[in-house]
C-alpha cells in the first residue's frame, strides 16, 4: 500500500469495502442506501477520507454504520482503519484522480475543497499499549487536501493547531478549549505517533491504565495542541462530558483570584474546587510554572486526588519529565508518574516536511515542493520556526504577487540561514524601542497609543518566533500581560504580514538587525 497513489488506493479500498457491505444481511436497505452517496478520495496512513453529499448521510455512517465500516475496512486492509468524512456538494464532489487532471479548472477546485476538514471517527477501536509503537509510519491524519500535492509517504496533519484557518485560535468560553486544534490537524511521526495515539485513547476513554497522562518536550512541539485534541474529541464522542483546559497561569490566577477577598474567600474557595472537581477530563499546560508556588500545589494536590479517586481523567503537559519538575513535592511527582508519561521530540525531516504541506494547504498556498524542502532542512528544531519561515515566504509572494520559487524563498530566509545568535527577550523590546523610537518602557507598560501597540504586538511575535519562550513567559517578560494577549498579538501580526507590505518590512527588518546582534 505504502508507494501506490493515495486515491488509488483510496478507490480500491472502498470498492472492496463496499462489496462487503452491501451483502451484509445485518444491514438494511435503508442503511445501504447511505453508503450509495460515499465517494473515496485519498488514503493517509491509516485514515481513508470519505466524502458525502451532506451531514445527514455523515451523521448515518458515523453512527449507525461506524462499527461495520470499520469491520469491513479491516478485513480488506488486514489492519485498523479509519474512515474520516467530508462534506462535498454533490456539483463538486471530487472523483479519485488516478492520472494527473490536465484541465486548469481542476485547481480552483482543489482550492475549494480544502475548507472543510474531515472528522476523525467517534467509535473506532483503541490499539492497546502494546500495539502503541507498532502503527505504520505513513501519513497518519486525515488531510483534506489535494492528493497530488503530497508525497505517499509524508501527508498527514500537522503540529500546532494547524485547521482551516490556522492563525485564529477559537476557544471555547465554558471549557477553554481551543477548537481549532484536533486530532485532524496533527501530524504524527516518530517524534510524536507514541505520543498521538495514547492522546487519542485517553481522549477515547479507553486508556484507563494512562490516567494520568503527562506529556512533556520542548516548545512549540505540540502538547499544547495535544491537550486540546484529547478535549475536543472527548466532547464530540460524549458531549455531556465537563471537560475544561486550563494552563498554570489561568489555575494559580483563579486561585489568587479566589483568596483576595478574606471575607469572602471561603466561598470562593467552595466555588474554585467545584469549578474542578466536578469535572470529568482535566487538561492543565505547562505545569512546571506552578514550580515552588507552595499554597497552589497544596490546592492542586487535593484537585488531583479527588479526580483520580474519582477515576476522572487527568492530563498533563510540562517541559520537562515529571521526576525533572523542580518545586513540586515528592508526594505529588510520584502521583504524576503512577500514570504514562510520554514525549515528544522535535519532527524528523519527512515529518516537517508534511507539517509543511498542511500549513500551505490550510492556507490555500500553492508552495513547490523544492521550497518546502528548503524550509524543512534549514528548520528543525520546532514547527514555530516551520510556520515563521512559511508565513514569511508566503507573505512576499503575496505582497509583491509573484510566485513562489526556491529562488525567492533562499533571499527571503538568507538572513535565517547565517547565523545562530542567541536572542533574548530583552534584546527584541530594545530593539523594537529603537527603531520605533520608542522606548523600553513603552514597549512593556500598558500605553494603547496605537504606535506603541503596533510596536508592542511586532516584539511579541518576534520573541514568540526567535526564542523558545512560552506564551505565558513572554506575557511576563512584557509587564505581566496575559498569554492569550500575547497569542492574539502573534495572530495579528502573522495575518497583516501577508497583507501590508510596511508591516511585513518591519518584522523584516528587525529581525535582520537582530540577527546581526546590531546595537
Amino acid at each position: 500500500m505504502d508507494a501506490e497513489n493515495p486515491a488509488v488506493q483510496a478507490k480500491n479500498i472502498w470498492s472492496d469495502a463496499l462489496t462487503l457491505l452491501r451483502h451484509k444481511k445485518s444491514l438494511s436497505p435503508r442503511d445501504k442506501g447511505w453508503l450509495e452517496g460515499v465517494s473515496p478520495e485519498a488514503v493517509y496512513g491509516t485514515t481513508i477520507v470519505l466524502c458525502v453529499d451532506n451531514a445527514s448521510t455523515r451523521q448515518a455512517l458515523e453512527n449507525e454504520l461506524m462499527q461495520s465500516l470499520l469491520e469491513a475496512l479491516k478485513i480488506v486492509t488486514g489492519q485498523d482503519m479509519f474512515p474520516a468524512f467530508k462534506i462535498v456538494p454533490p456539483q463538486t464532489a471530487p472523483e479519485p484522480k488516478i492520472e494527473p487532471e490536465p484541465e486548469p479548472q481542476a485547481k480552483p477546485k482543489q482550492t475549494a475543497r480544502v475548507e472543510e476538514q474531515p472528522e476523525l471517527p467517534l467509535n473506532g477501536p483503541s490499539p492497546s499499549l502494546a500495539d502503541l509503537s507498532k502503527e505504520p509510519f505513513g501519513t497518519a491524519g486525515p488531510v483534506p487536501t489535494v492528493p497530488s500535492a503530497l508525497q505517499p509517504q509524508v501527508g498527514g496533519d500537522v503540529e500546532g493547531q494547524f485547521s482551516v484557518d490556522r492563525n485564529k485560535v477559537q476557544r471555547d468560553p465554558e471549557t477553554h478549549l481551543n477548537k481549532n486544534a484536533t486530532f485532524d490537524t496533527f501530524v504524527p511521526g516518530d517524534s510524536n505517533r507514541f505520543a498521538r495515539t495514547v492522546a487519542l485513547a485517553v481522549a477515547e476513554g479507553s486508556g484507563k491504565d494512562f490516567n494520568p497522562l503527562c506529556i512533556y518536550g520542548g516548545s512549540g512541539l505540540g502538547k499544547t495542541h495535544l491537550l486540546n485534541a484529547i478535549g475536543n474529541y472527548a466532547l464530540v464522542k460524549d458531549p455531556t462530558l465537563k471537560v475544561r483546559y486550563v494552563n498554570s497561569e489561568e489555575f494559580l490566577n483563579e486561585f489568587i483570584e479566589a483568596l483576595q477577598i478574606p471575607s469572602q474567600s471561603q466561598g470562593r474557595i467552595a466555588e474554585f474546587n467545584r469549578r474542578y472537581r466536578s469535572v470529568d477530563v482535566l487538561l492543565i499546560d505547562d505545569i512546571q510554572f506552578l514550580g515552588g508556588k507552595e499554597a497552589t500545589l497544596e490546592q492542586f494536590f487535593h484537585t488531583f486526588n479527588a479526580l483520580h479517586q474519582a477515576n476522572k481523567r487527568i492530563v498533563i503537559a510540562s517541559d520537562v519529565a515529571p521526576k525533572n519538575l523542580k518545586g513540586f513535592e515528592a508526594r505529588l511527582i510520584s502521583r504524576f508518574d503512577s500514570g504514562l508519561t510520554v514525549d515528544v521530540k522535535p519532527p524528523d525531516l519527512e515529518t516537517r516536511i508534511a507539517i509543511l504541506r498542511m500549513m500551505a494547504s490550510m492556507n490555500h498556498s500553492n508552495i513547490p515542493n523544492d521550497v518546502l524542502d528548503l524550509i524543512a532542512e534549514r528548520f528543525t528544531e520546532n514547527i514555530r520556526e516551520l510556520e515563521g519561515a512559511l508565513t514569511r515566504v508566503t507573505a512576499v509572494a503575496s505582497l509583491s504577487n509573484q510566485p513562489v520559487t526556491r529562488a525567492m524563498a533562499e533571499q527571503t530566509l538568507q538572513d535565517f540561514f547565517t547565523t545562530d545568535v542567541e536572542i533574548k527577550p530583552t534584546d527584541i523590546i530594545s530593539q523594537a524601542a529603537k527603531y520605533f523610537h520608542l522606548t523600553f518602557d513603552d514597549i512593556v507598560g500598558r500605553s494603547r497609543m496605537k504606535n506603541i501597540a503596533l510596536a508592542r504586538q511586532i516584539a511579541m511575535y518576534l520573541t514568540r518566533e526567535m526564542t523558545s519562550m512560552s506564551l505565558v513567559d513572554i506575557g511576563k517578560v512584557f509587564g505581566g500581560k496575559d498569554h492569550t494577549t500575547v497569542m492574539h498579538a502573534c495572530d495579528r501580526i502573522t495575518n497583516e504580514m501577508q497583507q501590508r507590505q510596511d508591516i511585513y518590512n518591519y518584522v523584516m527588518e528587525l529581525t535582520v538587525r537582530l540577527k546581526q546582534g546590531s546595537n
